[in-house]
């Protein structure tokens, strides 16, 4: 196991960790549920990294065929959060429209969600330059993964911003946008780690 690629996951586990934290005090404290969305999905993010840090502890010991198969393995795991992750937004949104609730907007809560949109924006180019030097199906997931949660986290934001704007249930659509935007991204990982398994199987 190189000591870049368990540096890299170790840090970013915390670093989503904090993010999840951040998230969840402000989807909490403003009953926002694009926010609390954004929150469980960093917490995803979290699991992810952590079952990297034991994949490349595993790949240490295994020969260049194992190794690749136990990648695409690991990424196809992480891929598995992320889809539950987006089926549990796509519900709790669905939910918020049929039983919508106060949402309480704060410019300072704003400022902080847009703030963690930059920090996951950085993860991303670091997973890319890890993965330049050290080629990994675990990284290449991961960074499409951080990219995703930008857009993700602008939407959240964005429902946020609007919610006192919008006399309806604004938040729950948000949330169903969030929930499909990172289904179909888990779906797409998914079908791309399950045929590198087959192929590396037949």
């Amino acid at each position: 196991m190189k000591r870049v690629e368990f540096c890299t996951a170790a840090f970013t586990a915390i670093a989503n960790f904090a993010l999840f934290a951040v998230k969840l005090y402000v989807g909490v404290s403003t009953g926002s549920l694009a926010v609390y969305c954004d929150s469980i999905n960093n917490l995803s993010d979290t699991a992810s990294c952590i079952l990297a840090l034991v994949g490349f502890l595993l790949l240490a010991k295994m020969d260049e065929k194992r190794s690749a198969r136990l990648s695409a393995l690991c990424s196809f795991v992480i891929g598995s959060f992320v889809f539950v992750s987006g089926i549990y937004f796509i519900y709790n949104g669905a939910e918020r429209l049929f039983y919508p609730t106060l949402v309480s907007y704060a410019k300072r809560y704003a400022v902080l969600i847009g703030a963690t949109v930059f920090v996951k924006l950085a993860m991303g180019f670091l997973y890319i330059a890890v993965n330049k030097k050290h080629p990994s199906a675990v990284f290449r997931v991961l960074t499409l993964d951080s990219f995703l949660d930008c857009a993700v986290t602008l939407t959240a934001l964005a429902g946020f911003m609007l919610v006192n704007k919008v006399q309806f249930a604004i938040d729950g659509i948000f949330a169903i946008i969030i929930g499909s935007v990172i289904t179909v991204g888990a779906v797409k990982t998914l079908l791309h780690e399950a045929r590198a398994l087959i192929n590396d199987r037949y």
